[in-house]
């Protein structure tokens, strides 16, 4: 490699840098990912980080084409299992029934997914049903939690997890939707 940065040529030497390598490492990430777009954007943002991080190493010239490359490579690998991720996640969607197919009538109404909520609140021991209705109905911190019901922080975390994991547990198929419900809550 011809290009070496020195302190005071550095950004004339990585656009040196990016005009002679941009296109061949764009062909590069072709041979993983068949969309020339994303090859495109791939590339681009292997330089866009190095350059982010060009005061914090040294390029050294015999081993920067050899470091570039593994970069374009490394992303292109980690964009593939990203759209394994989503692949996998949209085929499991399909697979799985919604909630209207085996309920039809399931459109409820902000009162009926309050009232689902406090009945399954309900099934918990009083003191984590307090933390949850102060923490996310009165809007109170866990610090000022603990003060009212004398108990340290630590407990009032205990039992708001727990809570939240009884909630989703419980209410699996409906979480999203009374998640919603509780984060717009001062909207209604």
């Amino acid at each position: 490699m011809r290009i070496s940065f020195t302190s005071t040529n550095k950004e004339k030497d990585f656009k040196k840098l990016y005009e002679e390598y941009y296109a061949p490492f764009c062909l590069y990430a072709k041979r993983f990912i068949d969309d020339s777009s994303t090859c495109e954007d791939i590339v681009s943002d292997v330089f866009a980080s190095l350059w982010d991080k060009e005061d914090s190493f040294e390029l050294n010239k015999t081993t920067a084409l050899g470091y570039l490359k593994t970069c374009v490579r490394n992303s292109c690998l980690n964009y593939l299992k990203h759209l394994e991720y989503e692949w996998s996640y949209a085929e499991l969607c399909q697979k799985r029934d919604p909630i209207y197919a085996t309920a039809p009538d399931s459109i409820y109404t902000l009162e009926e997914l309050y009232k689902m909520l406090y009945e399954t609140l309900n099934k918990l021991p009083e003191s984590y049903r307090v933390v949850f209705t102060k923490n996310f109905f009165e809007g109170k911190t866990h610090a000022e939690i603990a003060k009212e019901m004398n108990l340290s922080v630590k407990s009032i975390d205990r039992y708001k997890q727990r809570t939240m994991d009884f909630l989703r547990a419980e209410l699996k198929e409906y979480l999203p939707l009374i998640a919603w419900v509780l984060l717009h809550r001062n909207a209604f």
